[in-house]
């Protein structure tokens, strides 16, 4: 198989062959003797060459795919801890600001029964 055949999509097609271009254009350049005694790449080994470096190419973009969504469920996982932490903590505050209220009732209740009681001894 080739890159261009595997591509699902347009934009995988248009990337695809872009690397292939860009690998042809330097296999072509390698397959050309530098010197004396050096052999130009087969056609056959360069698509070989070729179709290795397009599967490496995709092993990678899939290990990146599954390190982003790894990386993404890890995020909503924290998330999700956070928001039970915040939840936890607002009920803690709440149950906080419920006996302070209760406390100032209490309070009250006994300043206006001892000020109630103070004005009636003194009229008494």
């Amino acid at each position: 198989m080739t890159v261009a055949a595997e591509s699902s999509k347009p934009s995988d097609a248009s990337a695809a062959e872009k690397l292939r271009t860009a690998i042809e254009s330097t296999l072509s350049a390698a397959g050309r003797p530098a010197r004396a005694g050096t052999t130009a790449l087969t056609g056959e080994r360069a698509i070989r060459l070729l179709d290795e470096v397009a599967k490496r190419g995709r092993d990678a973009r899939d290990q990146l795919a599954r390190r982003g969504q790894d990386a993404g469920a890890e995020l909503a996982r924290r998330g999700q801890d956070a928001a039970e932490e915040m939840a936890q903590r607002l009920e803690a505050l709440e149950r906080r600001l419920a006996a302070l209220e209760d406390s100032l009732r209490q309070e009250r209740g006994r300043s206006r029964s001892q000020s109630r009681g103070s004005q009636s001894q003194a009229e008494g």
